[in-house]
């Protein structure tokens, strides 16, 4: 009976001891064959895809054209002759000003659109007293009118991008009022000056907007395309490790990891182009790579989504 109870006891010490093992082991997401350390990683597939260069920016979004009207006649608005949004050509009369002086009869001034366009804004109500002035300051708008066919975004490029900047490169332009959607223009100007206080050149941007679906006033997130490469080699960037200011991966082979050098290009949001030291389809460890060694031992437990 003596020796069951030993028995039992020592079945149990040693069951005991093996799950302390076991777990200690998972604890350090390592296992072991055969007294071989091997480390239990994340890998993907070298892919090739496209990578843009680009510069990211903000700014406003204004009409092709915008024109603010005044009346060059002293007296009271008589009246509008169109409503905010109504679709106006050049010459079609806007607005009526009144200037009969106390004793003396004028026929009726007109305000006129100098150009095609929509009316965007009234700044005055009728009967409001207009008059004209020589100092800008003092002048009072009346209407607006802008051509939106066509919009255009001001923004500020810092010096270091200039050299790389060209006109007609591509843009991509998302604004709040439509999440997800994107608007393609392109740069039509690039200032000759540099500002001496902001180190920046003012660059504009036109976009075609014939749905009107961008307003003047609009808040506009830009990307400038200044490089794109197509069927380029391409990892996730936690793929990527440093070291000396170089680069490197390790590369899956059999159930070996191996550290390599590579060369990259092009960063993006998640991945990075490889420019250097890999081949489209080599497996690459993409988790479980910081603080691992050369030509290790390693463990495929899962891959990243894109092998």
């Amino acid at each position: 009976m003596k020796k069951l109870i030993i028995w039992v006891l020592a079945i149990f010490l040693a069951a005991l001891g093996s799950f302390r093992v076991i777990k200690t082991i998972k604890g350090d997401n390592e296992q072991s064959r055969e007294g071989v350390r091997i480390s239990a990683v994340e890998v993907t597939q070298v892919t090739k895809g496209e990578v843009e260069d680009k510069i990211s920016c903000v700014g406003n979004i204004a009409g092709q054209e915008m024109v603010t009207l005044m009346s060059k006649v002293s007296g009271k608005i008589d009246s509008f002759l169109v409503k905010e949004g109504d679709k106006v050509k050049k010459g079609d009369e806007l607005v009526l000003i009144d200037r009969d002086i106390e004793g003396m009869k004028y026929e009726k001034a007109l305000i006129k659109s100098p150009i095609d366009g929509m009316v965007m804004k009234k700044f005055l109500d009728e009967g409001s007293q207009v008059e004209p002035s020589a100092n800008p300051l003092m002048r009072i708008p009346v209407v607006m009118v802008a051509n939106i066919d066509t919009v255009k975004v001001l923004v500020n490029i810092s010096e270091k991008y200039l050299g790389r900047l060209k006109e007609n490169a591509e843009t991509k332009v998302e604004v709040d009022a439509y999440p997800g959607e994107v608007f393609v223009g392109e740069v039509t100007r690039i200032a000759p000056l540099v500002d001496l206080a902001t180190r920046t050149s003012e660059v504009e941007i036109r976009i075609a907007n014939r749905e009107h679906q961008l307003k003047p006033g609009m808040f506009a997130r830009v990307n400038i395309i200044i490089e794109k490469k197509e069927n380029t080699l391409l990892v996730p960037i936690k793929a990527i490790l440093s070291e000396n200011n170089r680069k490197f991966v390790f590369v899956v082979n059999g159930s070996i990891a191996r550290k390599r050098e590579v060369k990259t290009g092009i960063y993006q949001k998640d991945s990075v182009e490889i420019t250097k030291g890999l081949n489209a389809g080599e497996i690459v460890i993409i988790e479980g790579n910081y603080g691992l060694k050369d030509n290790t031992n390693v463990l495929i437990e899962t891959t990243g989504d894109i092998l």
